[in-house]
């Protein structure tokens, strides 16, 4: 960032004038790339229209045969040169065969189910494996959990359930775990209750399941909902921020996890609580990015305020703050695969072959999605170290409108890890916001941070804000060292939410009609290739790492 000043202001100046950090530097964009509409007819027909000088309209096939809807595509969901579907991958699609270890470790967790589904066992599970262990007898279990975290007296002895209704309500393709909607009905002292609650179980699949076995994912989750943010709770209790994570946060309800990594987490319902998921495949709102900026902010602040306190009792409780999920070898693996799918997208785009060489020349090869998992958990020295996400994005936030102001709460939390709070802001902004929406207001959306950032430090722990590298300066800078990371990041989320939507093509128009929120699966598989496609376009990446 170029700026007038001699010195950058302090943090204790931008409190007392917050306009000095007010830049009215206009940031130059470049030229949106977009993606040519192929054309579905055979190539013979496309080849007599050429000769004769006509062109037409026309999109990529997805790829399930003569009936298939017409796309706004160009590389996911259409079909490969030789005709049949093409060769694409999961995350989750390039493991080897399980050790013996890792093979008995799913042979109990197939005999936990068995046992639930035997009566005459006379088990009640603690842990649903599937949704099809969710019984009543571990419902009502759930429910007085709940009533104790409420203060409220259990079920009784002879409790009924009414109703049981399981339903799938997972909005991204992350392989990590299940979720599910539970709504039940419950006669219970002479009245009828009624509970609507969020699970998270593991993945259906063995190949999902030996990333969360490998990295732990049950137990780190369970930990942060009952240990971590607990106490991140109770450090700001005497402060002006006291419910702040009560009310920005799932409120977890119970949670178990067992040594072969089976797990699961259960929470009240936030859409009860009339919040919901985003819905333009464009990506978030400006109004929406300033939500979660702001909330954001004050948490890295709660965590900074902490660490900078009780950092080595912080690692000492938590060591899982020092690592990443997802970088183990599999986890590695599978991200080399992304980075693959995501070059021969680039190659097959018209007109722009030479992003495949750029993105080639400065993210692939051996050391590339290392260095992505290196960069996730980069720690500085300055006051934005801080207990960041890890994975704060679009798909992990709902939204409400309440009294005229818009309020966020953030999910899945599994991935926490002490890091540069830039790392958290890079990603958010990458993958969750348009190229034109950056270009315009990201160094508004950056001051707009920082003295929220600094305003909660107020209330914190004010000896911090004279940190002389707590400055708008320094932090843009960090900003610039993050986003290369976060690009990379971004491309592995991207990747794998338009692989989730082009798994729904094959499905006949009726079911497909059933799916339409507001905008065609195909509509909205476009409009996220037109997203992918323009990361590379993003200013600082071509000013800081591009180059």
């Amino acid at each position: 960032m170029t700026s007038s000043q001699t010195h950058p202001p302090s943090a204790r100046q931008l409190q007392s004038s917050p306009s000095l950090f007010m830049s009215q530097m206009p940031l130059e964009m470049a030229a949106p790339i977009t993606i040519p509409l192929p054309d579905p007819r055979p190539r013979r027909m496309r080849d007599a229209s050429s000769d004769s000088g006509s062109t037409g309209p026309g999109s990529s096939c997805s790829g399930s045969g003569t009936n298939s809807p017409v796309l706004g595509t160009s590389y996911f969901g259409r079909s490969s040169p030789g005709g049949g579907p093409s060769a694409k991958t999961s995350i989750c699609s390039v493991t080897g065969p399980p050790s013996p270890a890792t093979i008995k470790k799913l042979l109990r967790i197939r005999m936990m189910s068995e046992m639930v589904r035997n009566p005459e066992s006379g088990n009640i599970i603690t842990i649903p494996t599937q949704v099809a262990d969710i019984s009543p007898d571990w419902v009502k279990m759930i429910i007085n959990q709940w009533k104790v975290k409420h203060l409220q007296p259990p079920l009784a002895v002879n409790a009924e359930l009414k109703s049981l209704d399981v339903s799938d309500c997972k909005v991204s393709s992350g392989d990590m775990s299940i979720t599910c909607k539970i709504h039940t009905s419950v006669a219970s002292h002479g009245q009828n209750e009624n509970y609507t609650f969020i699970a998270k179980l593991l993945p259906t699949d063995d190949p999902n399941r030996l990333y969360v076995f490998e990295a732990n994912v049950f137990e780190k989750e369970i930990s942060i909902y009952f240990e971590l943010l607990p106490c991140l709770k109770q450090f700001c209790s005497d402060t002006v921020l006291k419910t702040f994570l009560t009310t920005n946060i799932p409120q977890c309800v119970y949670g178990s996890n067992n040594m072969d990594g089976a797990g699961v987490l259960v929470f009240e319902c936030a859409l009860q609580q009339g919040y919901l998921h985003p819905v333009d495949p464009e990506g978030l709102s400006l109004d929406q990015v300033i939500c979660a900026v702001n909330f954001m902010a004050r948490f890295h602040a709660i965590g900074s305020a902490l660490i900078s306190k009780k950092l080595k009792s912080i690692q000492l409780r938590h060591p899982y703050l020092l690592s990443n999920v997802y970088s183990s070898p599999l986890m590695i693996e599978g991200a080399k695969k992304m980075f693959d799918v995501y070059a021969e997208f680039l190659n097959c785009v018209p007109g722009q072959e030479e992003l495949m060489d750029k993105f080639n020349t400065h993210c692939q090869g051996e050391s590339g999605v290392t260095q992505m998992f290196s960069c996730m958990r980069r720690q500085v020295t300055s006051p934005f170290n801080t207990i960041i996400h890890g994975e704060f994005w679009e798909k992990n936030i709902l939204f409400r409108n309440d009294e005229e102001s818009l309020q966020c709460v953030i999910l899945d939390w599994k991935n926490a890890k002490i890091a540069s709070a830039t790392k958290d802001i890079a990603f958010f902004l990458l993958s969750s916001t348009t190229n034109k929406l950056r270009t315009e207001n990201l160094e508004m959306i950056l001051q707009h941070y920082f003295s929220t950032f600094c305003e909660a430090m107020q209330a914190l722990q004010p000896e911090l804000l004279d940190d002389p590298s707590l400055t708008f300066d320094h932090f843009y800078e960090d900003y610039k060292m993050s986003t290369k990371g976060a690009f990379m990041q971004s491309v592995c989320v991207l990747i794998q939410e338009m692989q989730h939507l082009e798994s729904q093509l094959g499905s006949d128009n009726e079911k497909r009609s059933e799916r339409k929120v507001s905008f065609d699966i195909g509509e909205t598989l476009r409009i996220y290739e037109k997203r992918a496609l323009n990361l590379m376009n993003d200013k600082i990446l071509n000013e800081t790492h591009f180059v």
